[in-house]
């Protein structure tokens, strides 16, 4: 079965040969394979309601063994995909730690360019507020090369950070972990105000079993995550206008950084360990194709 259809799995639903070896068809409704089937002399039906369906369903019918090695190779190679960006994954997340890292230093490298910015950001609001023209400004920064760069890089990095953990997500889901937000909403949350303050959170911790010890690294990397994402941005602005202010935020911001640097990847590879660990305890040989 592939998984590259439509999203699901397996095959997309439909009527498909019955796994159990009968002359008609069985339905798989793009996960599992439904009770519902029909023979070649019975018009295709909605599988649900249908007068033909049995009202109950043998607990040792062979299609049920088809069916337990169709999720079994599905969920197998969910997994697999997953393990197969782990080293990837472990240094996108780390990533960044290593931004916020260079924002500091540039930041204080440059601290007398960035009050001079900072002045002339208040001479045109002041003359903007008294009706006087308003001076021309065209002041950059020697090092904003390197902040750029460092920008592109991060941008890569939540690019293949969100791709590991819509894999993550998907393979905790195959698993039968419960999860509050399906994988793909788990990425968006990332892109909405408010909302990505904790949802991301969630999502990432819902790929690890209730009660997991890896669940307090989950929850130390968000804290340290948010801790340096809000200092970080109050050294930035603090730049312009006071740079002991500034220093007093980048320091922190500094040291949340290194605590990115030790629980991001760590995070990764605790996760990739517990799927892996998971999988090998349900999967078995010679799956099922449809």
């Amino acid at each position: 079965m592939s998984d590259e259809q439509a999203g699901y799995p397996g095959a997309p639903p439909g009527w498909y040969a019955d796994p159990a070896g009968g002359p008609g068809q069985r339905w798989w409704d793009g996960y599992a394979w439904n009770e519902a089937v029909i023979t070649p002399a019975t018009p295709p039906a909605p599988p649900s309601g249908l007068p033909h369906a049995p009202p109950h369903v043998p607990p040792n019918a062979p299609w049920i063994a088809a069916q337990a090695r169709l999720v079994s190779a599905a969920t197998s190679q969910l997994v697999a995909n997953e393990l197969g960006m782990v080293q990837i994954a472990s240094v996108a997340v780390a990533i960044p730690s290593i931004h916020y890292a260079v924002d500091f230093f540039v930041q204080q490298a440059q601290a007398a360019q960035f009050h001079a910015i900072g002045d002339n950001f208040r001479v045109m609001w002041h003359a903007a507020q008294n009706n006087q023209p308003v001076p021309s400004f065209n002041e950059t920064t020697s090092l904003s090369w390197l902040t750029g760069l460092f920008v592109l890089f991060a941008l890569v990095s939540v690019v293949l950070a969100c791709v590991w953990q819509h894999r993550a997500a998907s393979a905790a889901r195959a698993l039968g972990l419960p999860a509050r937000h399906s994988p793909g909403w788990g990425v968006g949350s990332w892109f909405v105000p408010v909302v990505n303050l904790f949802m991301p959170y969630q999502a990432i911790r819902d790929c690890l079993p209730a009660g997991h010890p890896t669940r307090k690294i989950v929850l130390a990397w968000w804290l340290i995550l948010m801790g340096a994402w809000t200092t970080a941005l109050s050294a930035q602005i603090a730049i312009y206008f006071s740079r002991p202010v500034a220093l007093a935020f980048g320091i922190p911001s500094l040291l949340f950084a290194a605590g990115l640097l030790a629980t991001a990847p760590r995070m990764v590879a605790s996760i990739a360990a517990e799927h892996r660990a998971m999988v090998e305890g349900v999967a078995r040989p010679n799956p099922v194709t449809v």
